[in-house]
């Protein structure tokens, strides 16, 4: 489909329109003061979102649905229990350090372009994140939208194919008449077995400097892009 043509731009929100390491590391620094150092606090952080990813798949692909809020909670208390630091991580400054994904910071390019795309085009955001996570999030950011879909009103985390094919029935929009964007190959590819156009978002920062976040050259998807406003400008917005 021609890109001047789509009806309606759906977002992934954690990765591709905001910066949940940086986020999280900050987290940390303010709940545990001195002790964040002390206690490799990046490492946990890259390994708690991996425990998040891996539970998610295992969930999505049983079509089985939980609080991401609770996913991220066990997850940080089994990692906790594992690295033998319950003496020196409390359940209250768990669930301090869980409000962080609840308040994730943005990316540069993404409030500005979000608010350009929505001149032309319906514009939402369609999150694995709990519904109140993704609006307090959104709120944060300055994140302006046409509608917030999260995997809790589908009871199925992407890449099952009803989150996507439920936010379409739901904005009234053919599912090939829909772009939807993420920095993560997985979600795309989903979506383009489902009809719907793809929109890869380059985040190189996004697991931090020696993560390994997805990459894609032209041709792998309908548009690549490294901001969400150079999306908006190839969108003709």
């Amino acid at each position: 489909m021609p890109r001047e043509h789509y009806k309606a731009v759906l977002f992934d929100v954690q990765g591709t329109l905001t910066d949940f390491r940086t986020t999280l590391l900050d987290r940390g620094r303010s709940v545990l003061g001195g002790r964040a150092a002390a206690l490799d606090w990046p490492s946990i952080v890259d390994e708690w979102r991996a425990v998040y990813r891996t539970t998610v798949a295992e969930l999505s692909g049983a079509r089985q649905w939980r609080s991401v809020r609770s996913i991220y909670t066990d997850g940080l208390a089994d990692i906790v229990r594992r690295r033998g630091l319950e003496d020196v991580v409390a359940a209250d400054e768990i669930a301090l350090l869980t409000d962080g994904w609840e308040q994730l910071r943005p990316w540069p390019d993404a409030a500005a372009g979000l608010r350009r795309l929505r001149k032309s085009h319906l514009v939402a955001a369609l999150s694995n994140a709990d519904l109140s996570a993704v609006i307090s999030t959104s709120r944060t950011c300055g994140f302006d939208w046409d509608a917030v879909f999260s995997a809790q009103q589908f009871r199925a985390f992407k890449p099952h194919g009803s989150t996507y094919l439920g936010a379409a029935d739901l904005l009234g929009v053919d599912p090939a008449e829909i772009l939807m964007v993420a920095s993560h190959r997985y979600d795309l590819d989903a979506a383009a077995e489902l009809g719907l156009g793809t929109a890869f978002v380059s985040r190189p920062d996004e697991y931090g400097p020696d993560g390994r976040a997805d990459q894609a050259s032209d041709g792998d998807y309908d548009v690549v892009v490294d901001s969400i406003e150079e999306l908006a400008g190839t969108l003709g917005d």
